[in-house]
């Protein structure tokens, strides 16, 4: 049942119109009003669906009513059309700037209907529509991630999610702040930003050229509300027959983080934060290929604290860890950013010395000796070591040189430790 409301300042015409609809009941409910005032009225208190409007009427003219009816946010979207007796250019110009049609009086019944049926159904398809966008809109703002529509000219559409990370009331907010998402992308290594891209335009399409080929890019954008950096994997998908882009910021910072830190547990001694036994081997195996190929020259250390037992044995194992964070920490400071140190085991470590000849390797790592002599350690004082050192050979393996080096480590400390030995 639609609620037709008709104005005009004739009671006779009114009821004419009553007339009219009431063999329609079942479809139409007819409510009159003899004045603009008396219809601004019955606005404020009724469902309205569509208004039939008499144009010349005393004191508040159908026009000012109109105009009154549209300025109001709850009244702005009521068709109007206007009855009129008058077929000039000023009164249907003006009739169509603030309706949506006019009828000439007398008006033929059946043209009547014919138009409010029209724009019921425009009111009605116009509903529907709205309620299609609220529920695609609450579909969208549903989504953890971050959604949003992007042409050449900046955002014009997102979700929740979106105005939220970013800090912003509306996708018009942010247009104002940025002219191109891009360019808060962060450089970072491993991440896409702007850099060798002349046309901040061009990034969604190179980002949609590569989802099409199922290539994944990530991006870094600061959070403004934490102010830290956020990874995301970002999708970007054309839309057919429009220069428009839809783009999905998928959050993996905990993804991320969660892979870092299982990255440092296999690269880095958990005590010392040096690198481990294993990543050790990796750089060792990649180093003795690069020796293989150009033949430089490339050293390889093992050294030991001397009675390392006998601080567990009197001082417990904390103590014992102490000593080895600070062993650690006095020879990864003062070797070279190119050499390899790392952790063997125990109270072992290792040195790989890049483009070092063993004459040049001995001076270095002995010069290291005396560095650990001079250091007080806590709680034990000072503490020594001993040190076996090789260089690579032509005809050597991996295997071959460890050997050799554990050979002259035996050494050192068979002949009275606080030395190095050479094999």
């Amino acid at each position: 049942m639609f609620n037709i409301l008709c104005v005009d300042d004739t009671s006779a015409n009114l009821l004419v119109l009553e007339s009219l609809f009431e063999i329609h009941s079942d479809e139409y409910n007819v409510i009159t009003a003899i004045s603009g005032q008396e219809a601004l009225g019955i606005l404020l208190t009724t469902k309205i669906d569509l208004i039939l409007l008499d144009a010349m009427m005393p004191e508040l003219d159908g026009f000012e009513t109109a105009q009154l009816i549209k300025g109001n946010k709850k009244t702005q979207d009521i068709p109007i059309i206007f009855l009129t007796a008058n077929k000039d250019n000023d009164t249907i110009r003006d009739a169509f700037k603030f309706g949506v049609d006019y009828l000439s009086k007398p008006y033929d019944e059946f043209e009547l209907f014919a138009r409010v049926s029209v724009q019921l159904k425009l009111v009605e398809s116009k509903y529907k529509l709205s309620n299609q966008i609220k529920f695609n809109q609450s579909i969208i703002n549903s989504q953890k991630n971050i959604l949003f529509i992007q042409n050449d000219d900046g955002i014009v559409e997102s979700n929740k999610r979106f105005l939220e990370f970013f800090n912003v009331k509306s996708y018009d907010e942010f247009n104002k702040k940025h002219k191109y998402i891009s360019e808060l992308f962060m450089e970072y290594e491993n991440y896409f930003s702007l850099k060798g891209l002349n046309d901040n335009k061009k990034w969604a399409n190179k980002l949609s050229d590569a989802n099409d080929g199922e290539d994944e890019y990530n991006v870094l954008i600061m959070d403004t509300t934490t102010f830290e950096p956020k990874s995301f994997i970002i999708e970007v998908n054309s839309v057919e027959n429009s220069d428009c882009y839809v783009v999905t910021l998928t959050d993996i910072t905990k993804m991320t983080t969660k892979s870092k830190h299982f990255e440092n547990k296999a690269t880095y001694d958990a005590l010392t934060n040096i690198y481990n036994r294993s990543k050790f081997n990796d750089l060792l195996e990649e180093h003795y290929n690069l020796f293989k190929r150009y033949d430089e020259p490339l050293c390889f250390a093992i050294f030991d604290i001397d009675f390392f037992k006998k601080v567990n044995d009197t001082h417990g194992h904390v103590v014992g860890d102490e000593t080895l964070i600070t062993f650690a920490n006095t020879i990864n400071d003062a070797v070279r950013n190119t050499d390899v140190f790392a952790r063997w085991g125990g109270e072992e470590f290792t040195l790989l010395m890049t483009q070092t000849s063993i004459d040049d390797g001995f001076e270095v790592v002995d010069k290291l000796r005396e560095l650990i002599a001079n250091v007080k350690f806590k709680i034990i004082g000072q503490k020594t070591c001993s040190i076996g050192i090789t260089q690579f050979k032509k005809d050597d393996t991996v295997d071959s040189v460890l050997i050799r080096a554990d050979e002259a480590l035996y050494e050192a400390k068979e002949t009275g430790r606080n030395k190095v030995c050479v094999k």
